[in-house]
């Protein structure tokens, strides 16, 4: 394994803690969901029809979005710069202003030769080494972007975190969804029915 591959997983956990801290065919877009379309790189995904989302042409306007969420503000700073692996911002402003339930999309490049198999092999446990979390769950899934590894456990801050690892050639997408302990069940159907809606172009 490279060292570029021992340091991503170091770079997508810090992601989450600031946070709030192809496989399968095209399929309908989920009821009350919208679709939303990112350019570069050319991906779409599905968000329920009210969230408000965000990508490098419109992260100047969002920071007034994030309430008093240190981190979310943080991630909406970086979206804006050229070189950011933070490709999309999604956030339920229904959701509160101490605690934005939002996800967002990260998109970076693996090694030709890492398999889809050792993806899942050597995610978790490189997520609990650099950071804490607890009841760690993982399931290998497919979306229409590719297969999947799909992780849910407890942030340092005691979020609960949703994140699908989609490999898709050479590139590895990871959408990370987060939202409080208390709304962790009402939204856990809601993240997983827009993972699913996600495909890479």
């Amino acid at each position: 394994m490279t060292s570029g591959v021992r340091r991503r997983p170091l770079l997508l956990a810090t992601l989450v803690v600031l946070a709030g801290c192809g496989g399968g065919g095209t399929q309908a877009t989920p009821a009350g969901f919208t679709v939303r379309t990112v350019a570069q790189p050319s991906f779409s995904i599905a968000l329920p029809r009210h969230w408000r989302f965000f990508d490098s042409r419109t992260s100047g306007a969002a920071s007034r979005v994030a309430g008093h969420n240190a981190g979310l503000r943080t991630e909406l700073r970086l979206l804006g710069r050229a070189d950011s692996p933070i490709k999309l911002i999604g956030l339920d402003p229904s959701d509160g202003r101490t605690f934005r339930t939002s996800m967002n999309v990260i998109q970076t490049r693996v090694p030709s030769s890492l398999s889809f198999d050792q993806l899942a092999r050597t995610e978790a446990a490189q997520i609990e080494l650099v950071s804490r979390v607890s009841d760690m769950r993982q399931e290998r899934t497919a979306v229409p972007g590719g297969r999947t590894l799909h992780l849910s456990y407890r942030a340092r801050s005691h979020a609960v975190v949703h994140q699908y690892f989609v490999k898709h050639e050479g590139l590895l997408y990871v959408l990370t969804y987060t939202t409080a302990p208390a709304g962790a069940a009402r939204y856990a159907k809601i993240f997983d029915l827009s993972a699913h809606s996600f495909q890479a172009r």
